[in-house]
């Protein structure tokens, strides 16, 4: 078995200036003739505690509990389903999973129906059942949402024929139908976020996983230097660094350079119908956008250095600049990031309770994830983690209703939005982390 070692990295922002021969101090120095930094205000403290809200339509409640049982039939995919559902309604923050020791209902007698009066008794308030069998090739999957003071009668029934080995994609389907019939929208089971890491001294790969832990594997890549990865038009999208010290624009699974441009190409962004992009020229790194396949493409920063672009739901660009001295969020030319000394690595956020911007900021010697309305009013700023490590490159969901981010505890991390009910889903590190699909 391939072992990959992850090594810890420094922050894109610094590893971009080292890469491309640019000078970022710590905290960065305004460039000559660039207006001086304003004074930052002290970073806000994180949220202690608290109960978990879950939106359901007509109201907020607590975390609903949950029973996932055994599908009858083969049991070995019996105990995939059991594990995957358990594991995807735990990392929602929506969902409180019942212990499988707790049951008295029979199991064999209910069929695919339910006692009521039996699994009221143990505090369930949903329970998920299903049904395995093969049908030709195909493994048929039939799985049911049942809702206690509803009856006997399940609320949700969906089937799926899949291979043998892909009853994992089955089961996120139906959790995501599972969420959608509580709140009006699906979840994000079953997408994959993707990264870049150190795989050597001086070398770079890129890597996917699915938003559970599972699943890891390195992408194929044109260098061993293959950093700041994007989801755009067919596929995964980063920069490779070659041979003659140049940085091009490449795509997973295609030997040829997409975008090529005077200067060191560093980096995409994409939305909608738009290419965002980072290219050094001149000491100085500056954002252009243009088509998503990288045509007409203008200049829309100017002096200094400015990375991590990310496209917002409307259309709106984010970066970072260090233009007024020290490095921040900006929002189409407007700061938005107004405490804290050393913010970057911003990406959007479409939460069910209002659209935010996740970054990292740095505190003495640490990183924390923190938010902020994209208006950039310095009291809308949200601390999502502290005293917990450093923990960097936040990405949100599709659905935006669960963040992931890296941390010095151990590997990748997910949480809700608010940085509570955190989740380890696994032990690795890197940077430029992308939640596929926003």
């Amino acid at each position: 078995m391939q072992v990959i070692r992850f090594s810890s990295v420094l922050p894109l922002a610094l590893a971009t200036a080292a890469a491309l021969g640019l000078t970022l101090t710590l905290p960065a120095v305004a460039q000559q003739g660039a207006p001086a930094a304003p004074t930052a205000s002290a970073l806000p403290t994180a949220t202690p505690g608290g109960v978990t809200q879950v939106f359901v339509s007509g109201g907020n409640r607590s975390l609903f509990k949950i029973a996932v049982t055994p599908p009858a039939g083969d049991g070995a995919a019996a105990k995939t389903v059991v594990d995957t559902a358990s594991r995807d309604f735990t990392l929602s923050s929506m969902f409180q999973v019942l212990d499988p020791a707790s049951f008295t209902a029979n199991l064999a007698k209910e069929g695919m129906s339910i006692d009521p009066s039996s699994w009221r008794n143990v505090g369930a308030e949903g329970v998920i059942k299903g049904n395995l069998s093969m049908r030709g090739p195909k493994l048929h999957v039939e799985l049911r949402l049942y809702v206690v003071s509803r009856g006997a009668d399940a609320v949700l029934k969906k089937e799926y024929d899949v291979a043998p080995g892909a009853i994992r994609g089955a089961v996120h389907q139906f959790d995501n139908e599972v969420v959608k019939w509580f709140t009006g929208t699906a979840s994000s089971f079953g997408s994959r976020l993707v990264f870049s890491a150190t795989t050597g001294r001086g070398q770079k790969g890129i890597f996917s996983i699915e938003s559970d832990g599972q699943g890891l594997g390195r992408m194929q890549a044109v260098s061993n230097v293959a950093l700041a990865p994007a989801v755009g038009p067919g596929g995964v999208h980063y920069a490779g660094g070659l041979p003659d010290g140049s940085y091009q624009l490449f795509r997973v699974g295609n030997p040829v350079a997409v975008l090529k441009h005077a200067g060191l190409v560093f980096g995409a962004a994409f939305g909608g119908n738009k290419m965002a992009v980072v290219i050094s020229q001149g000491g100085q790194s500056d954002i252009w956008v243009g088509g998503a396949d990288g045509s007409g493409l203008s200049k829309v920063t100017k002096g200094g250095l400015n990375t991590h672009p990310a496209f917002g739901p409307g259309g709106q660009l984010a970066y970072v600049s260090n233009q007024g001295g020290n490095p921040q969020v900006y929002v189409d030319g407007k700061r938005v990031s107004w405490r804290g000394t050393y913010n970057m690595a911003p990406v959007w956020c479409n939460d069910p309770e209002g659209v935010r911007i996740l970054f990292m900021g740095r505190d003495g010697g640490t990183w924390d994830v923190f938010s902020v309305d994209p208006g950039g009013s310095a009291a809308s700023m949200k601390r999502l983690t502290q005293d917990q490590g450093s923990n960097t490159y936040p990405a949100c969901s599709p659905d935006g209703r669960m963040i992931a981010f890296f941390s010095t505890r151990g590997g990748l991390f997910v949480s809700n939005t608010q940085g509570l009910n955190q989740h380890k889903i696994a032990s690795v590190t890197g940077e430029s982390l992308r939640w596929e699909g926003n």
